[in-house]
């Protein structure tokens, strides 16, 4: 049931760094300066065959922390020189991380949740389970250290978690069977929004407003469900090879990706800088065209999550071909 579960999430599927104001006139921003393509790449390869990256996230280009799971578990922290193991507390099959100030969060796949601190790791919420079974932490984001959402599932519906800065809590359930497998937060107007896959491959996309869970977007059985992110705090939405922004209840159609390699998931920092995940490599749009910044001469399974910073960019990954993790980390010139 993981290892299906997990198959899903990468099959149907970002942390971004910038000023956002809440609630503006309107999202006129098609002037935006084009995003530039002159980085340089480096490609850290993971000598650990049996572990896949799902998650990343990181407050600077030297602390960058992602988590994965699938017949090996592993914590990898980068410092700004190299990737490292990070072994001083061992934590079962860690999908999610999230982080605020100098604290990480890190939850894993048996209801447990991990808070990293000052070199200290302190476990903050321990086997916890709803009807009966553990929860499986898939994604977690928040606005600050005392309002974080962590979201999943417990083999049988979707679940959030709530942590208020001393605890966590239950928050909400769905009586779908399905999974949570995304859960962005969108500063313009202050929502989350979250992708729930079911069992038949129907695919739904809410909005919650830490109240009320609506749906947005509902799309019929399909091993292509449109997937979600947050950029300069807007929601986009991919749907099949287009890309929109989900606006007052309006989806504003960005570009389309007219090629059979389209990975299904972008990332970026406006709507005229948004990198995309291809089967072969990263392509970025700059407003009015898109254009490779890598091609992999091995086919490879991008991470649906990255981490996007001023000048550097990193998206985990797999090699198809030798099954080992790698981390591809561009930098502007």
């Amino acid at each position: 049931m993981k290892l299906i579960a997990k198959l899903i999430f990468l099959l149907i599927l970002s942390a971004v760094f910038f000023s956002c104001k809440k609630n503006p006139v309107g999202p006129d921003d098609s002037n935006a300066a084009p995003g530039r393509r002159d980085y340089t790449w480096v490609a850290d390869t993971i000598n650990n065959p049996f572990l896949d990256f799902y998650n990343i996230w990181g407050n600077s280009p030297s602390n960058v922390w992602t988590t994965g799971s699938l017949m090996s578990d592993g914590v990898y922290y980068y410092n700004g020189q190299n990737w490292g193991l990070d072994n001083r507390v061992y934590i079962s099959d860690p999908d999610a991380v999230w982080g605020y100030g100098n604290s990480v969060w890190i939850g894993n796949d048996k209801g447990c949740i991990w808070k990293f601190t000052d070199s200290a790791y302190i476990e903050e919420l321990k086997d916890f389970k709803v009807n009966g079974n553990f929860i499986d932490f898939v994604g977690m984001t928040g606005t600050s250290n005392n309002e974080i959402y962590a979201a999943g599932y417990n083999y049988t519906n979707p679940v959030i978690m709530k942590y208020d800065g001393s605890s966590w809590q239950l928050d909400k359930t769905l009586s779908d069977t399905a999974i949570f497998n995304k859960i962005i937060y969108c500063c313009r107007n202050d929502k989350y929004y979250l992708v729930s896959a079911l069992i038949d491959y129907t695919t739904r996309i809410y909005e919650y407003d830490r109240k009320d869970l609506k749906l947005i977007y509902n799309n019929p059985p399909s091993n292509a469900g449109p997937t979600i992110a947050s950029i300069d705090g807007y929601p986009y939405i991919v749907v099949g090879n287009k890309i929109y922004r989900y606006y007052n209840g309006n989806m504003e159609f960005i570009f389309e990706v007219d090629n059979p390699n389209f990975g299904g998931v972008v990332w970026g920092r406006s709507r005229n800088d948004i990198f995309i995940r291809m089967q072969d490599g990263i392509v970025e749009y700059n407003g009015s065209d898109w254009k490779y910044l890598y091609k992999s001469t091995t086919p490879v399974i991008l991470s649906p999550n990255s981490a996007i910073f001023t000048n550097d960019v990193f998206f985990p990954a797999k090699i198809r071909t030798t099954g080992y993790p790698i981390i591809y980390h561009g930098a502007l010139k």
